[in-house]
């Protein structure tokens, strides 16, 4: 039988998604009056920002000014040493480095 005489059928296939979780309400992170550091060292002082489902942040500066440690302060993987930081417990964060 020739190649070209086979009869193929594609699979049946199903795709199922599961239903959207809820939105999580905004702002989903915050900082507000915050106060950056490491080690007892103040890098930026009355850090303010919102962030929300529409929000996209590209920081931009030079080597030292603080790009990182507002990050990690935000996410949390750097405790702040005033001021508030809200991080919704439900929310799932995506980085681009």
């Amino acid at each position: 039988m020739d190649v070209a005489e086979e009869v193929l059928t594609d699979p049946d296939l199903c795709f199922t998604f599961p239903d959207p979780v809820k939105k999580v309400p905004t702002p989903c992170m915050r900082l507000q009056e915050a106060k950056l550091g490491y080690n007892g060292e103040v890098v930026l002082n009355d850090v303010n920002i919102d962030v929300d489902h529409e929000t996209r942040i590209a920081l931009i500066g030079p080597n030292g000014a603080g790009k990182s440690t507002v990050v990690k302060s935000l996410l949390g993987s750097l405790e702040i040493m005033d001021g508030t930081r809200i991080l919704h417990n439900r929310l799932k964060v995506g980085i681009f480095t």
